[in-house]
């Protein structure tokens, strides 16, 4: 298996673990500490996760540009903007199996994204294969929200 596969599979079941924590954390059902608490101790635990990462990797240090920071800041917040959206979700009363395959369908944002913008365009072969599984989550998505 190559790596960067392992590393996707990896992510696949921290991300399908995490948001079923979450809903433990934030409903009032089980822990009840809301979308505010929850999202201030979940960043306990990134601070956690990102300074072991940082005390145990081993590389250089890139030169940090204008756009490198920019870039880097902007991920975090549009990642921390759609936690603190999905909390909402949850606290609002959003069952997980109906609300993640609906802001799962985030994958076709990423792959027309990584088409257009990143110029990550794929043969013959790969665009059917996308174009194809990315109708399969929206219609998915359009499913499970109704």
């Amino acid at each position: 298996m190559k790596t960067w596969m392992a590393y996707s599979l990896l992510a696949m079941v921290c991300w399908g673990c995490y948001i079923v924590v979450a809903k433990v954390a934030t409903s009032d059902k089980y822990c009840g500490l809301g979308p505010r608490w929850s999202a201030m101790l979940m960043v306990g635990g990134i601070i956690f996760v990102i300074g072991m990462y940082v005390a145990f990797s081993k590389g250089p240090r890139p030169a940090i540009t204008a756009l490198g920071a920019t870039a880097g800041v902007s991920q975090g917040v549009l990642w921390a903007l759609g936690m603190v959206f999905s909390l909402l979700a949850i606290n609002a009363g959003g069952d997980i199996s109906r609300l993640v395959p609906i802001f799962n369908c985030n994958t076709l944002i990423a792959v027309i994204l990584g088409i257009m913008v990143l110029r990550e365009i794929p043969d013959l072969a790969g665009v059917v294969k996308i174009v194809v599984g990315s109708l399969l989550i929206v219609v998915g998505g359009i499913i499970v929200a109704r």
